[in-house]
């Protein structure tokens, strides 16, 4: 493990301070990854299948800590022990990766000297529920790939929209998806179960009226889809840093 460098801010603002959006390799029992300690708490810890880093932090559920905690950068090459299952990204991206979150936590207690506690409170959510007149999300397909993503594109009226494209994935990951693009937690309360494919256009975030003839994401999602955003509270686990250290160089 070496430092790596700050974040770029661009990745931070994107991905929310402390997620710089890198991806880990997972393969052949080796683990590699450029990242923050921030993303690395976040899949030590569990959350990716809650929600992943932006959840946490749109969420405020990692709190304290020096400011490098999210800024700074880190090369991480680990091997998991003789025995350890041979996990593929998939699954660790999906918290199916439970060896491999342990040995992180283990690393990350070694050579960040990182102590936790973690708390139990009731936060700020976003609901995604099925609208009153039913839910129309089209299934994906056999065989199709899977992909998620948001895309930035031409208006028709010269103006700017986003695009929300998802293509066989679960709707814990549209949830994850619609919290990226609110910056705030998104809990799935559909009930629906299997993948889904849909492509919807809609309008920025930080566009001003009339920058686009796209209509809000909220809104998007009602009309094509038959999903609603609500307002809600869900009682979320938070970890609070209570000391770390700058490792060094190996």
């Amino acid at each position: 493990m070496r430092p790596a460098g700050s974040a770029p801010g661009e990745a931070l603002a994107a991905f929310g301070s402390g997620c710089d959006g890198s991806f880990p390799r997972v393969e052949n029992n080796r683990f590699r990854v450029t990242t923050t300690l921030f993303a690395l708490m976040t899949w030590a810890y569990g959350f990716n299948n809650r929600g992943g880093c932006s959840f946490v932090t749109y969420g405020n559920l990692i709190t304290g800590g020096p400011s490098w905690v999210r800024s700074e950068r880190f090369e991480i090459q680990a091997v998991l022990p003789d025995g350890a299952p041979a996990y593929s990204i998939t699954q660790f991206l999906n918290g199916e990766a439970p060896r491999l979150e342990s040995m992180l936590r283990t690393l990350l207690t070694e050579r960040f000297k990182l102590a936790v506690r973690r708390e139990t409170k009731e936060a700020p959510v976003y609901a995604l529920v099925i609208g009153r007149s039913g839910v129309h999300v089209p299934s994906a397909k056999v065989d199709e790939p899977t992909q998620f993503g948001v895309r930035r594109e031409p208006d028709p009226k010269d103006g700017i929209s986003e695009r929300l494209v998802v293509s066989n994935v679960p709707m814990s990951r549209v949830a994850l998806m619609v919290g990226l693009i609110l910056r705030r937690p998104v809990v799935d309360r559909t009930g629906l179960t299997g993948a889904y494919s849909f492509s919807i256009r809609f309008a920025p975030q930080d566009a001003n009226p009339g920058d686009s003839s796209a209509p809000s994401l909220v809104t998007a999602l009602q009309e094509e889809l038959g999903l609603r955003v609500e307002d809600a509270r869900a009682p979320v686990e938070t970890l609070v840093i209570e000391s770390v250290e700058q490792p060094t160089a190996n």
